[in-house]
Parts: structure tokens; sequence; C-alpha cells
């Protein structure tokens, strides 16, 4: 194998990792990482059926065309899907994401791929002994270079394993952490209930020493004062319905007004735990950013749920005023605390990817909007359709009685 012949595969290689990189939606890091893998799993088809089967056991195969042929449609299905089989759920799980751009990253990941690179030449070598002719087949050669490619195949798995623990892990210690506010919120809504009860005896003692007048526009102020404590929400999800009358609450006690188009009906086939995460991570980040303003105008949280088409669409808006800085589609957290605030986005967009959804921020005209679209599962939207007609009849029964 002469330098020209090295230089035009490694030109072609390297095209091959701008390709997937510009084609999908990947750092250069993963890019790199997964062509690596790709590589590995091409080079040992090539190693079992070039250097193994056609040269060595069956040299009669490279007079054969269309058999040739065959088994190299043959072993490469067998061995793609086989990886397909392996790769595909533990990619998932990992969001989509193993590594950023940085430069340790980037380094650590083309170093892997120059070792299979280089090895595979190394052992093409072996092959050949001191010419350039594939007369005789050295397979303790080949069998290295095979093992190489398993090798790289296994350190990337369990990068990829251990990159799903890690993630894991954080989405537990950011749920602790958010179990953790929830208290302190929960109990500050109580402090808060406590001392409007404490006011309200003395305010009712007071309206025994006024005149009627008085005590009935006193009466509509109290009225008014009182009415978020007892505002009944119903979205037909019971876990929606107690998060939205809980932010309610805190809106209330803010002044801010939460805006609510809500029909969770199609939100149960996410589990009670998830919804809690998503839903109180987003609407957290709304009170806490619009908080922050005076302008009474500019507190305003609209929440909308609804199904579109086979998909359930949670849309999120409120005023957000300044530059937002974003990194790989999510707003940077200006907060100290960056371990757990900077972490509420990713775990969301976690949850998202889980159910096989999608999530995206954006701000236009300083509204910050976060959107985010889950596909809803074929079995439930056949139990749901069905639930439809049955209710759809009954109505139809009542309607003749």
């Amino acid at each position: 194998m002469n330098v020209a012949s090295v230089g035009w595969y490694i030109l072609l290689t390297l095209c091959t990792v701008v390709f997937v990189y510009q084609c999908y939606e990947l750092t250069m890091a993963d890019a790199v990482f997964l062509c690596s893998g790709a590589y590995s799993l091409q080079h040992m088809e090539y190693v079992i059926v070039n250097e193994v089967v056609a040269r060595g056991m069956i040299p009669e195969l490279m007079n054969h065309l269309p058999a040739y042929i065959a088994l190299c449609v043959v072993t490469t299905f067998l061995l793609y899907y086989g990886g397909y089989r392996i790769y595909r759920g533990i990619l998932q799980r990992s969001g989509g994401k193993v590594y950023e751009d940085t430069g340790n990253n980037i380094a650590f990941t083309a170093m892997v791929f120059m070792i299979v690179f280089i090895a595979s030449f190394m052992c093409q070598a072996l092959f050949v002994g001191n010419s350039y002719e594939y007369d005789d087949v050295n397979y303790l050669g080949a069998a290295i270079d095979f093992l190489i490619c398993v090798l790289l195949l296994w350190v990337e798995y369990g990068i990829l394993q251990n990159k799903n623990i890690n993630q894991e892990k954080a989405i537990i210690e950011q749920l602790l952490y958010e179990r953790k506010r929830q208290y302190e919120l929960s109990r500050e809504n109580i402090e808060t209930i406590n001392h409007k009860c404490h006011d309200l005896k003395h305010q009712i003692r007071a309206l025994e020493q006024i005149d009627e007048k008085e005590r009935r526009a006193y009466l509509r102020e109290l009225e008014d004062a009182i009415g978020i404590y007892d505002a009944v929400v119903e979205t037909g999800n019971e876990v929606v319905n107690t998060i939205i009358s809980e932010k309610a609450l805190v809106c209330g006690r803010r002044h801010i007004r939460l805006s609510c188009m809500v029909d969770a009906s199609h939100l149960d086939f996410m589990s009670t735990l998830d919804i809690y995460a998503l839903l109180g991570n987003a609407l957290d980040n709304a009170i806490e950013n619009v908080s922050r303003y005076d302008d009474d105008d500019k507190r305003v949280i609209s929440l909308t749920i609804k199904a579109v088409g086979d998909f359930l669409s949670i849309q999120l808006e409120n005023y957000c005023e300044g530059d937002v800085v974003f990194a790989d589609g999510l707003p940077v957290t200006t907060k100290r605390n960056r371990q757990y605030h900077g972490f509420g986005m990713k775990s969301m967009r976690h949850l998202a990817t889980k159910y096989g959804g999608s999530m995206v921020t954006s701000v236009k005209d300083h509204v910050f909007i976060l959107q985010i679209l889950l596909p809803m599962p074929p079995e439930f939207l056949r139990l749901y359709a069905q639930q439809r007609e049955q209710d759809a009849r009954a109505d139809a029964v009542a309607a003749k009685e």
C-alpha cells in the first residue's frame, strides 16, 4: 500500500466525518466518536470478507463477482444490524449527545479515531509482510485487527453506559433538590395561609364596628384577596391539577397573572414524577423570571397544553428582558449555583427525549417561549379514541332521554 493510497484513504475518512457533522445535529466530538465506531464496524466486515474468506479460505471467490457481492451484502447486513440493535437503546438513553465540543473532548475522540485507524494499517502490513501483494494471508494479523475493532466498540459502549449512569445520577440529584425546594415552598404557602387566617380573625371583628356600605365594600375586598386559595383547576389530569393549583397560589402571592389553556387529559402516558418534574421546572423558571419585574404587564405567564394530531403540545411563554445567551439550544443560566439551576432545562429536555419528543426554546419580541412536543403512544391513542366514542354514545343517549 503506497503513500498515495494511504493519503486518499485518510482524505475519504475525514470527508466522511465532516459529512456526518454537517448532516446531523451533532457536536464535532460526537461526530468523530461515532465515526470511530462506524469505521471499526466497517473494518471488521472488511477483515472477515476480504482478508480471511476471499483471500484466505476461498481464493476462488475473487473470480466470482456475484458470489463475492452476495457475501459482502450478507455480512454487512448482519454486522450492521447487530451494531444497530446493541447501540440503538443506549444512544437513545444518552439523549443524542455524548460530548460537548471542548478542546479535551475533541482531542480525546480524535486520539481514539487515530488509534483504530493506524492500528488497522499496521495489521494490514502484517497481512502482506514485506511485499505489496496479498499472496499469503497472515491470520494472526487479521485476528489482531479484528480484536482491535471489537475492543474499540466495547470501549465506546462502556463510555455511553457510563454517561447514561452519570446522567441518571444527575437527574436523581436534581429531583432531590426539587423536592427540597418543594418542601420549602409548601412551608412558605402554609405560613402565608396561616398569616391570612390570623388577619381574617381581626378583620371579621372589625366588620362589626363599621356601617353596612363599608362592610359590603370590605367583604368584596376580602373575597378578592382570598380568591386564589379556593380556585379549582380542572385539566383532565390530577397531577397537572395539583401543579397548576400550587403554582397559581405562588403567582397570586407574588401578583403574577397565570393564564392557562390546558387540556391534560392526553398526558396520562407520562409518569407522575416525570409530569411534575417537567411542568414544575418550567413553571418555576417562568415565575422566577417574571418576579424580577415591577411592571404588572410584564408579570404574566401563559401555559397551553393541547393535542395536535398524534402529538401533545406544551407551550409556556413569559416576558423576558435583555439578551438571552443560548448554548446547545438551551438558555445559559446566570445564577451562581449552576449545578442545579443550569441542569433544570437539561433535565426537561431529557424527559422530552425520553418520551420520543423534542424541546425547543427561543426568544421573540421580549417573550421567552418554551415548546415541548411529545408523540402520544399508539396504544394510548386507541384507548383515547375508544373513550371518546363511548362518551359520544353516552351523550347521544342522554340527549334522547
